[in-house]
């Protein structure tokens, strides 16, 4: 039931090669403590970097080989799951009865051993759902709190914060000048921390509690930035992110939990080289390193904070300062336990060759089955009738009722009643394997089934996007028959529009003449009035604002126009939104309308007060204020 649950969202290959390459993580993450360890302890002498860049290299052959066990997995799981034909082997007992009768030596096994890990392994191919979801559940549990420590520290940044002075803004440039950051880098004090820290990777920032700067000799302030940028030249954010997930991913794997420690380790020791080597100043260093031993407490674990996240001891961290990079790397319990890790590899390379040289010799002497027939359902009607044949000819026929055997021959011969015991290890090995083949079409036809299901699925939804379709082409042609439509009154409002324009110069060739004559007219009256000249002034005068009085009425009739055809638009709306609405047919059906402030009339009929507040607002209202609309055809 588990495994037809979790197969309708992840295939059971998925999930077999998963749950066991979480499991093979175990040993591999073993035998990467045993590398680490041996690194710590031939490289002890050696500088910080050399320990960290090889406990690096180690970290990233371990996932390497992790996603090629999972790969291999993968494939075998497919090739195990592949149709075959029944191959059956002797079991490891009558390898034991073939040597005390001489058949060969040197093929004991242990059993009990063996009996233990075909058991294990038989339990974890059994559970392997359960296994991959409290995986899962874990996993997405620690993805929450990596998710809200992620938070915690944009909040950090955002706020709480203040701009130190100008001073320190300045010797922080010069010191990642000094350690050669190409990026530039953010320093900000924070009121929500108690120690140095350093984060983000593209926009990196250095943030200080709050008051620190004041509160420390200079020296020891330039210590911890030197710390802190060593953290930003390495780019330590980046990887320390990269660790937090591989750890969250394997929580339960204690060799990759330890090996990861030792890497932070490492980390905070190389940053502190490097700052020593910049400040040229052990002293100052190891004083900033004692006044920030009270601030040595828990924060986020995906920020690099000056004080640091270890397990070392302030004074083993001084210690390694002051005797040139040689100090204790390994505790006497790290030491046991590594020491019982080689002993349980040893373990299990020991009994893993063991049981590869008893399988090989076993191949070797025992042969295997070529033919295996099986008719019958077993019942007294339909007796079961199971003939085999091995590939040195030998030949078994068998007669089974209700799992009892009724008759057996060996090469012809027929087997007496009390000596068809001796071949139990035989029918046992052919009912195992009948089982697993019925198992797997059982299996096959449930996936038959849901193929088929997924078949049906799959054909009622082509139906439906064929049916979308058709309803897609039948808009398209609606929108191309719109489109003809508006570009053909697109054609008509640019004639209407030629025209207005050509009125428009007629009338002004028009105004253009009359002042023309306006004009002689006036030197006319210039010549004939000499002796008048104030009043021809004054005719003039009044000839000039007849002139611009004449401009204005011009503009005035070309802004009455223009409201005219702006009137004529709102109510071509108007008669649209009313066909919208079925309140008139057409616009030939359209005898009578008056819409003002008060009343909503349509053909004589008064609309209701919610038609007349849609058209009140949506039509009344123009940039000159309100406008009563009225439309009566002529002759009714």
């Amino acid at each position: 039931m588990q495994l037809v649950f979790a197969t309708s969202f992840v295939s059971e290959r998925a999930i077999y090669a998963l749950s066991w390459t979480l499991l093979h993580s175990f040993w591999q993450g073993i035998v990467l403590a045993l590398v680490a360890g041996l690194i710590m302890l031939v490289c002890r002498r050696s500088k910080a970097s050399v320990r960290y860049n090889l406990l690096g290299i180690t970290l990233v052959l371990f996932v390497i080989g992790l996603v090629a066990t999972g790969t291999i997995l993968w494939q075998y799981h497919n090739t195990i799951n592949s149709p075959h034909a029944l191959e059956i082997n002797y079991p490891d007992q009558v390898i034991a009865q073939n040597n005390e009768q001489g058949v060969g030596e040197g093929l004991v096994s242990i059993p009990w051993v063996h009996s233990q890990l075909n058991a294990f392994i038989a339990f974890i191919d059994r559970h392997t759902f359960l296994i991959v979801a409290f995986w899962m559940l874990v996993l997405g549990i620690n993805s929450i709190r990596m998710g809200l420590d992620l938070y915690y520290l944009r909040r950090v940044t955002l706020y709480g914060t203040l701009v130190p002075n100008l001073y320190w803004r300045n010797r922080l440039e010069v010191l990642s000048v000094q350690l050669q950051i190409q990026k530039p880098v953010q320093f900000l004090e924070s009121a929500l921390i108690k120690s140095p820290t350093a984060l983000g990777f593209f926009k990196p920032m250095v943030l200080m509690p709050l008051g620190l700067l004041s509160n420390l000799p200079a020296e020891q302030v330039e210590a911890i930035l030197l710390h802190e940028l060593a953290h930003i030249r390495r780019n330590d954010y980046l990887i320390n992110f990269m660790q937090c997930f591989l750890e969250q991913v394997f929580f339960f794997n204690p060799g990759l939990l330890w090996v990861s420690a030792l890497i932070r380790l490492e980390r905070e020791n190389c940053c502190d080289d490097i700052a020593v080597s910049a400040m040229q100043s052990k002293t100052h260093y190891i004083n900033a390193l004692v006044a920030f031993q009270e601030f040595n407490l828990k924060g986020s674990k995906y920020a690099l904070a000056f004080a640091g996240k270890q397990k070392m001891p302030l004074l083993e961290r001084v210690k390694r300062i002051l005797n040139h990079h040689t100090y204790k790397t390994l505790s006497i319990m790290e030491k046991i336990s590594l020491l019982a890790s080689v002993l349980l590899i040893s373990s299990l390379c020991f009994f893993s060759l063991h049981k590869s040289q008893a399988q090989s010799t076993k191949e070797n002497r025992i042969t295997s089955f070529t033919n295996v027939n099986v008719s019958g359902n077993g019942t007294a009607k339909s007796p079961q009738i199971l003939f085999l044949q091995d590939t040195n000819g030998k030949t078994y026929s068998i007669k089974r009722i209700d799992k009892q055997v009724v008759e057996m021959y060996v090469n012809g011969g027929k087997i007496a009643a009390d000596q068809v015991n001796k071949y139990d290890w035989l029918l046992k090995t052919v009912d195992e394997q009948i089982a697993k083949d019925k198992a797997q079409a059982e299996r096959d036809r449930q996936q038959a089934e849901r193929d088929r299901q997924q078949a049906e699925r799959d054909r009622a939804q082509a139906l439906k996007d064929r049916d979308q379709a058709l309803r897609d082409r039948d808009q398209a042609k609606r929108d191309a028959e719109q489109a003809a439509k508006d570009q053909h009154q697109a054609n008509l409002d640019q004639e209407q529009a030629q025209r207005d324009a050509h009125l428009n110069q007629v009338q002004a060739q028009r105004d253009r003449e009359q002042a023309q004559r306006d004009k002689e007219q006036a030197e006319r009256d210039i010549q004939q009035a000499k002796l008048d000249r104030e009043q021809a002034e004054r005719d003039r005068e009044q000839a000039m604002r007849d002139r611009e009085q004449a401009e204005r009425d011009r503009e005035q009739a070309t802004r009455d126009r223009i409201q005219a055809e702006k009137d004529q638009k709102v109510m071509e709306d108007i008669i649209k939104e009313m066909i919208s609405d079925k309140l008139i047919k057409d616009k030939k059906s359209l005898t009578a309308l008056k819409l003002d402030e008060d009343v909503f009339k349509v053909n004589g009929v008064k609309q209701s007060d919610e038609l007349h507040k849609k058209y009140q607002e949506k039509f009344l209202k123009i940039a000159n204020g309100y406008r009563t609309y009225s439309y009566r055809v002529s002759g009714n």
